[in-house]
């Protein structure tokens, strides 16, 4: 094995150490990972739970991130009116692309 990818395991391994003891900037990073297939193979039902595990905290871009999630359909059936849910829960909290996610739907 290479150094770097040694390395590569390493932050993951804690990473999921992370996810698992709750922490939600780790789920959403894992949640990501999953999505992209970056050091662990491409699996968007499992994206989804990560990052619904971290926007069920209240982290706002997990929220966003699951609305964006909803809204195309991955991982989970097409939820528009779920996916405007979250976006209003993250826009709530400043984040601005949740805000013009909202505008967008037409519902900011």
């Amino acid at each position: 094995m290479v150094m770097g990818e040694q390395d590569e395991q390493g932050r993951l391994r804690l990473l999921m150490e992370d996810a698992e003891r709750g922490e939600a900037r780790a789920q959403r990073l894992l949640a990501l990972r999953y999505l992209r297939g970056r050091g662990v193979g491409r699996d968007e039902a499992l994206a989804h739970q990560w990052m619904e595990r971290a926007a069920a905290q209240g982290f706002a871009l997990a929220q966003r991130g699951l609305g964006e999630l909803l809204e195309q359909g991955v991982g989970v059936p097409r939820d528009i009116a779920g996916a405007e849910r979250l976006y209003r829960l993250s826009a709530h909290q400043g984040d601005p692309i949740a805000q013009r996610h909202l505008a967008r739907l037409g519902k900011g």
